[in-house]
């Protein structure tokens, strides 16, 4: 609801105040107007848009944090495999030599 308010500060010069009144009126017009299933819906959007937004950005920050925790840890498992593998490949190659 605070975007909304912002946006009509923005659009009509309207103190946030004023804005906040006339969200009120609106909404409780829409109310009166629509059916209550849509009426419902306007209403919980119009006063859980902030917090929606809030948790949601909240969640996203946390599965990237943990995506780069992840892709870190598979980026040094493959350095260490890589590794033994280079090491290995050395040791067969010095082995096959050591043989002639």
């Amino acid at each position: 609801m605070d975007e909304l308010i912002a946006l009509i500060t923005e659009k009509t010069g309207v103190t946030a105040e004023k804005a906040r009144e006339m969200v009120a009126i609106t909404t409780e017009w829409m109310t009166d107007k629509l059916p209550a299933d849509l009426s419902d819906q306007v209403t919980a959007a119009l006063t859980g848009a902030g917090s929606i937004a809030s948790s949601t950005a909240g969640k996203a920050t946390e599965a990237a944090g943990a995506a780069v925790i992840t892709a870190s840890d598979v980026a040094a498992t493959a350095t260490d495999k890589a590794g033994e593998l280079w090491s290995k490949a050395k040791d067969t190659i010095a082995g096959s030599s050591d043989d002639k």
